[in-house]
Order: C-alpha cells, then structure tokens, then sequence
C-alpha cells in the first residue's frame, strides 16, 4: 500500500474528520456550546495519552493484528484474545447498526426522497463494501483516502462559511461551564477519537510499517483536532435542541451557506461515516487471521457475509438498530482498549524502559476509558 494512501486512511478513521464536526461534536457539546472551541482544544490534547501508547508500540510492532499483537507482545496470548475477542464483538454490533443509523437518520435530513430505497440500501451498502474489498482492495483502499481528502476540503469550506457569517468568535475559548460540566464534556470529546487505531490493523500492508504507522497516529489525530477546531466556530449561535438533533451539520450548512452547501454536508456526512464503517470491516477481516488462524481471503468473505446478514436483520426494526446496539459496542469497545493500556506497563517493562511517565500515560489512558464505560453503561443504570 503506498503511504500517502495508508495516511489517507488514517485521517479518515478519525471520526471521519467531516462527522466530526457536524454530527458527533454538536451532539456533544450541545449543552456547554458557548465554550466549544476550548472544550474541543482540551479534548484533543487528552487524547494524547492513549496516543502515546499505541505510538511507542506502534514503533516497535507492525502486523495486521493491531492491537491484539500489542497485547500479545505485552502479556501473552490468552489476554491477547480476551482483548480480540471483546474487540471484535465491539465492531460486529457497530457495522450493520451504523449502516442504518446512515440510511435512516442522516441522508433523510436532506434527501427525503430516500424512503423508499433505504431497504434495498441497507443490503447494497454492505455488499459493495465486501465486493470492493474481495476483488478492487487497492483501488478501494485509494478511494477511500481520497474520500478522507474531500472531507478536509468540506471541513475547509463549512468553516470558511461559518466564520465569514458568524464574525470574531475569541469566547468560544473561555469557559462558561462548571468544572464538573467542563471535565466531563472534555472527556466526551476525547472518546470521539477512539477509532484512530484502526489504522494499525494495515500494519502489515505498508512498507517500512513501524515508521509509517506510528508516525501516522499524531498526524490523523492532529489532523481530526484540526478539523474539530476549526468546525466549532458557529455552535454557539444554534440552540442544544438543533445541536442535539439528527444531524445537526445540516441545519448549520443551510444556515450559514444555503440549501446547496447542507445538502453536499449530508452527502459527505454519509460518506464520512461509511468509511468509517468500512475501515472497520477491513481491521476485522486483518485481526482473525491473525487472532484464530482464519485465511484471508476466507475472512474477507466470511465477515462480510455475517455483515450483510447483519445487515439484513437489523431491517427487522431499522429505527432501534442503532440506538439498542450503540451503547453495547461503545462498552466493549472501551474495555478492549482498557486492557491494551494496562498491559502497556508491562511490555515496557520487559524491555527494561518502564519510566514514571509510563505510570502516568497509562492511568490517563485508562481513566478515560472508563470514563467512555460509564457513560455508556448510564442509559441502562440509571447512574
């Protein structure tokens, strides 16, 4: 795989960047807007920390095993596949409910005409997904980052639009919220980075992969905080009602730039979110080789089938799907990554480097994602 096409994968794992700031931010940051373009600056540099560990394994270890290799190389191969296996259910809930959340929840807000398609879609989405991977991989791979790409220049135009209508918005970088609010929302916004590891499941694909994909984290995490930061600007002129809607994107594009510009933010929502999805699928297709001994053309095949049945299911009671399966992938997600971080001492340990900022990184690491399990786990709780 060449590396700027690796590269553009990576930058659209992270949200993707267009998602980011007008469908997950908004939603976020929908009750303490007024202080966004701080809570969003904060929230990306806490995220330095789970960064930090995937880099310095990442320099070492490159496999199409991800991070189930890092926890393997750390504390052997039972806890590696506690690890995979939680993993694993994690994006098996997410990719056929996300395909849904897309069909029925984001193009709608803009292409009301979809209704009648959205059946056949849920089937076809998924199928091209698997055909593209089985017989077009590079070219699939390249238009994905080319994807990634477009999303920047949308983000680069939303912001320009929101600037140039909203004026000078200097607040936006002073709190107005409690401590308690703005702790909390800080952690929030740094879980939406969560998914920039996926990446590492092509470690195996790229030359000079320890190089290439530790020096690929920072940079597709700088370049979402970038995205992020710059699509925070016209937050505080909306209501936490319109923030907290469907899509919000689409009511500020149409605000700040006319009915043409929320409609290509919808579209390149849609896109953004796919291939997030579809990035998934690969890493998934690249671990159970690796994790079980699957070949991986048979992995290729056999997850997208399960995918595209998945998919079918959820048809079922398509308005649900996302909402019942959100939460259960977000908690396994968030465990999997929990024991990466605590097994990160000891693989440092074993190569005689464990230092006190090696403590540090990974409570920081592991206290936000518990905090990603808590809030999770509070639908369901009560708490």
């Amino acid at each position: 795989m060449p590396t700027l096409v690796f590269y553009g994968l990576a930058i659209a794992s992270v949200g993707g960047p267009l998602a980011l700031i007008t469908l997950f931010l908004p939603n976020t940051l929908a009750d303490v807007s007024s202080s966004a373009g701080l809570l969003v600056v904060l929230g990306a540099l806490a995220f330095i920390f789970p960064t930090a560990v995937w880099y310095r394994f990442a320099r070492t270890v490159a496999s199409s095993g991800g991070l189930y290799t890092f926890v393997e190389h750390a504390a052997g191969t039972t806890v590696a596949r506690l690890h995979g296996a939680i993993w694993v259910v994690s994006y098996f809930l997410y990719l056929p409910s996300t395909v849904v959340f897309v069909l029925y929840d984001v193009l709608p807000a803009a292409f009301a005409g979809i209704a009648p398609y959205r059946a056949a879609l849920d089937i076809a989405v998924p199928a091209a997904m698997v055909v593209g991977l089985v017989l077009w991989r590079s070219g699939l791979f390249t238009l994905t980052a080319a994807l990634a790409l477009a999303q920047v220049v949308l983000v680069g135009v939303l912001a320009g639009s929101e600037i140039s209508h909203a004026g000078n918005r200097l607040h936006l970088l002073v709190l107005q919220a409690s401590a308690g609010t703005a702790w909390r929302s800080v952690g929030s916004v740094s879980l939406l980075f969560v998914c920039s590891s996926l990446p590492l499941y092509l470690g195996g694909e790229v030359r000079h992969a320890t190089t290439v994909t530790s020096r690929a984290l920072p940079l597709a995490i700088g370049a979402g905080a970038v995205c992020a930061s710059a699509g925070v600007v016209a937050l505080a002129q909306f209501s936490p009602s319109v923030l907290a809607g469907e899509v919000p994107g689409w009511d500020i594009a149409t605000s700040v730039g006319g009915h043409a510009l929320g409609d290509a933010v919808v579209l390149g929502t849609a896109a953004s979110v796919l291939t997030l999805v579809l990035l998934e699928y690969v890493a998934l297709t690249r671990l159970l080789p690796v994790m079980v001994g699957m070949g991986p053309r048979r992995a290729e095949i056999g997850v997208g089938a399960l995918f595209i049945a998945a998919s079918a299911i959820s048809l079922a009671n398509p308005q649900a799907a996302y909402e019942k399966l959100v939460n259960p992938s977000l908690m396994a997600l968030y465990l999997s990554e929990l024991i990466v971080f605590l097994v990160y001492p000891l693989w440092r340990r074993r190569r005689g480097r464990l230092r006190g900022l090696d403590i540090v990184i990974t409570v920081a690491a592991s206290a936000l994602m518990l905090y990603g399990l808590y809030n999770a786990l509070k639908p369901s709780t009560g708490l």
